[in-house]
């Protein structure tokens, strides 16, 4: 079974502290994974209405491979895509379309 890798970020409005969570695990195809990574945009989404919270940036990003130690990022060749949380659910963007709409900017220091 090939292995993915899910990358869940937690931010809310207000606060500038974010919370990431990593998990590696085998799925049957790519497919089984978006599924899994969808179930879990949608956990956090009940999550945050149960406790009221407003997202300001939060998603659960999927990528190919066993990448547990790694340092991950959306520009990456193994990046499938991402489910991006608000408040009208969750939309999942693959990793084509993301490429197209980053920019390659630096944050400014």
């Amino acid at each position: 079974m090939p292995a993915f890798t899910i990358v869940t970020t937690s931010a809310t409005q207000g606060s500038e502290a974010a919370e990431v969570n990593t998990l590696a695990d085998d799925f049957a195809n790519e497919s089984e994974a978006v599924g899994y990574a969808r179930r879990m945009a949608e956990e956090m989404l009940g999550l945050a209405e149960q406790l009221s919270l407003d997202f300001d940036y939060s998603n659960v990003a999927l990528y190919d491979g066993d990448l547990i130690d790694e340092e991950l990022d959306p520009l990456d060749a193994s990046f499938i895509g991402m489910w991006v949380l608000d408040e009208a659910g969750a939309a999942f963007i693959n990793a084509e379309e993301f490429r197209e709409n980053a920019t390659l900017e630096p944050a400014p220091q």
